[in-house]
């Protein structure tokens, strides 16, 4: 297939058209499994919904939509929508409340979670057109968009035109797009709706935004910034779509498979099945760590101020040791690691998380807990590196804060030989 583009201007009333006569744009308008689900909220549907009621008998542009052209069989295509799809389905809610067909009337939402969208939006947009004139005539000729299409066999040129695109949607997360990138490793389209219905309740497990679910902590914080450490890369927080990059299926040599993966943080990371198996191991994994009293009592004492910077590297470098090690002597590790990292908080009258990614690195604890074939060996390595820092002393402000946070914690946690060694440390 080609590696064709065009862009084009095109009215809601053509852009719902199977076929438009006299030129390239032809294909049945579908939303692909890859895509996120339709999750517009109330606010998005009730600020479109002002727009198209305010404007009349005159062009109204709202933004670009990116198709993907795909031929499916027998010259029948597909117009895959890559970015667009919360837009169109509203407009589609809203002509189906005026009494207008739409191409998308007819696709099909196993998400209960787009299912509820759905209801609850169309509520909201029979309520308002209720209490509204809105002309369907005027919305099919004047609502404009740009229309680019692309015909590619390569997905992620869609996607280096849609990172550049401002538009009225959400933009994808990076969790979305590894959910499209993955799904091209997988050629068995029933084993691809599974693993992306299965990808879809992952996102969908807890928090209201990305930041807060178990997926982001475990690869956006956990895992992202082991596979850094282990290989002494420095990186910046702000980098756009670095999560998405950092999993991206590593490269291949086509005549030699694949083979001999142990689910390790550091692995290189397989394209397809095997990066989802991977992601619901990793996020099961997240939810025993995140219900241990450890991580239950550290993050009761070190949410607060910039201390919540401490926690994050505390809590990455401990799952790393409860990925080897399980829950023997977690709590032991725990002060162990506390003890060095503290050491940046200590030492600096005023940190950075820059800063302390640096030094987090730089301590090798990854690197120790790579290399303990026991716990044994990580603790009293660890405990000769805590020998050789310098008690803090003279704290004052937040420096003392934090140092009586961490003896909060030592309080809390259950009491065995070798924490009450390393209290004298």
């Amino acid at each position: 297939m080609s590696q064709k583009v065009e862009l084009q201007t095109k009215t809601l009333g053509e852009l719902f058209k199977s076929k438009v006569e006299g030129n390239q744009f032809e294909g049945n308008l579908s939303i692909p499994d890859y895509q996120r689900i339709y999750c517009w909220e109330e606010k998005n549907v009730f600020k479109l919904l002002d727009d198209i009621s305010t404007f009349t008998n005159k062009p109204y542009h709202l933004g670009c939509i990116i198709l993907h052209r795909n031929k499916v069989e027998n010259g029948v295509y597909l117009l895959n929508i890559v970015d667009g799809q919360q837009r169109l389905v509203t407009l589609t809610l809203i002509l189906k409340t005026l009494g207008e067909e739409s191409p998308l009337l007819n696709a099909s939402f196993e998400s209960s979670v787009a299912q509820h969208f759905i209801g609850y939006n169309q509520y909201l947009i029979n309520n308002y057109i209720a209490n509204n004139s809105i002309d369907v005539g005027n919305l099919l000729k004047n609502i404009q968009f740009s229309v680019l299409v692309i015909d590619s066999e390569n997905l992620d040129l869609a996607y280096t035109f849609f990172s550049n695109q401002n538009s009225r949607g959400k933009a994808l997360t990076d969790y979305e797009l590894l959910k499209a990138h993955h799904l091209r490793f997988v050629h068995i389209e029933a084993q691809a709706i599974h693993l992306a219905d299965r990808w879809d309740n992952l996102l969908n497990s807890s928090g209201d935004e990305i930041i807060d679910k178990k997926i982001n902590h475990t690869f956006g914080t956990y895992l992202f910034r082991l596979r850094k450490w282990m290989r002494k890369r420095v990186w910046s927080e702000d980098e756009k779509f670095k999560v998405k990059t950092e999993f991206e299926a590593a490269v291949t040599i086509d005549d030699i498979p694949p083979f001999g993966e142990q689910f390790k943080f550091n692995e290189s990371i397989q394209g397809g099945s095997h990066f989802f198996a991977y992601a619901e191991h990793f996020v099961f994994q997240y939810k025993v760590f995140s219900q241990t009293q450890e991580i239950i009592i550290l993050r009761k004492h070190l949410s607060y101020e910039t201390n919540w910077w401490y926690r994050d590297v505390i809590e990455s470098l401990l799952f790393a040791y409860y990925l080897k090690f399980g829950i023997i002597y977690l709590s032991d590790a725990l002060v162990c690691i506390i003890k060095i990292i503290s050491q940046h908080r200590y030492g600096l009258g005023r940190s950075s998380l820059r800063g302390l990614l640096q030094y987090a690195g730089d301590a090798e604890i990854v690197f120790m807990i790579e290399q303990a074939t026991s716990p044994t060996f990580f603790l009293a390595e660890a405990i000769n590196t805590i020998k050789k820092t310098p008690k803090p002393q003279g704290l004052t402000g937040i420096r003392q804060r934090y140092s009586n946070c961490e003896l909060n914690i030592h309080n809390e946690l259950n009491r065995s030989i070798a924490i009450e060694k390393l209290k004298t440390l």
